[in-house]
């Protein structure tokens, strides 16, 4: 008697973990189990030829007893509470990246309507940093950077009409405008400190941040020579233009010198997304765009600022993390 007892119990347990599975998490009837699961039907119908025929209530409660007992098959969404659940509270990283960008004049509007225009080739050189990262209820995280970068392009623009503004301690600013094709150079190398709050979803393997950084730049270079065109002087109309080719280069008086005038400090904002390739190991891409005006207060060199902006993709790995194993997967 007991051992028909087990059998029907197994063949129940059984046939209730094999409906839950195809139904997606939802428990199947008594009826399908018993359609479906061959063990089931032979198990019933085995007992009931022993025992006799047994009220509808009592097999209905039997069978609920069985599938309350059941181990129920992990879905998705179990699968990703289970991972955010499982998030170490803490985490140190070291990061590898690139940065495209430099520094770009705002507001865009100088741009426009042909007044400017840009071919730019960035030059790419590996960042590296440290980070931590402290993850909070409701799916926020807090996370701080500290990461050495260089960023630097080299452009060829066309200008309708630059003008620079050069300043003469004798008296009124002297004023040059440019017309013609000149050779654009910047290099910044920094110490850059991001703080970003993040908001991870799909089981905790995206995540999108928005935050603030501060850079302290450590070397900066920013040249600006012209190849072709001419060189007025508004200031005084009756002076003829300067001509200027590759053969007869601009007069070093007539064109400022901006790396005397560089600021050696930024802040900002940034926006970004990152996503887990494999446990511990995140890809990143994000946008930052400064504040400040890369020339000292005061300087006004030219008709606009010209802020800090650039891209940026960077591969982490978490070397520590709390609340966790050692060497865990």
């Amino acid at each position: 008697m007991k051992s028909k007892h087990l059998t029907l119990y197994a063949a129940l347990l059984l046939a209730a973990a094999a409906g839950t599975s195809s139904a997606y998490g939802q428990a199947p009837e008594p009826a399908d189990i018993v359609r479906t699961c061959p063990a089931a039907n032979t198990a019933l119908s085995s007992t009931a030829e022993e025992e006799g025929p047994a009220p509808a209530q009592e097999r209905e409660k039997a069978w609920h007893q069985t599938v309350l007992h059941s181990k129920p098959v992990p879905t998705e969404e179990r699968t990703a509470e289970k991972r955010r659940t499982e998030q170490p509270k803490y985490a140190f990283g070291v990061h590898v990246g690139v940065d495209l960008g430099a520094a770009a004049p705002w507001p865009p509007a100088h741009m426009r309507g042909g007044a400017m225009k840009m071919s730019a080739v960035p030059k790419l050189s590996p960042s590296l940093g440290l980070s931590f990262t402290a993850h909070m209820p409701y799916r926020l995280s807090l996370t701080a950077e500290l990461t050495y970068k260089q960023v630097g392009i080299d452009a060829e623009a066309w200008v309708s009409g630059q003008q620079f503004r050069m300043p003469n301690p004798d008296g009124e600013d002297f004023i040059t405008r440019f017309r013609g094709t000149a050779n654009v150079v910047m290099n910044f190398s920094m110490f850059e400190i991001p703080i970003y709050v993040g908001y991870s979803f799909g089981g905790g393997r995206s995540r999108i941040y928005l935050g603030a950084y501060y850079s302290y730049i450590l070397k900066s270079q920013f040249n600006t020579t012209p190849l072709k065109g001419l060189v007025e002087n508004p200031n005084d109309p009756s002076k003829p233009p300067i001509m200027v080719t590759p053969d007869s280069p601009v007069p070093p008086d007539a064109m400022p010198v901006f790396n005397d005038y560089l600021g050696k400090w930024d802040a900002g904002m940034l926006l970004g997304y990152e996503w887990q390739i494999v446990p511990r190991v995140k890809m990143t891409a994000r946008f930052s765009m400064g504040f400040k005006d890369i020339f000292r207060r005061g300087s006004n060199y030219l008709e606009y600022k010209m802020l800090h902006m650039r891209g940026t993709v960077a591969v982490s790995y978490a070397f520590l993390r709390y609340n966790d194993k050692p060497f865990r997967k």
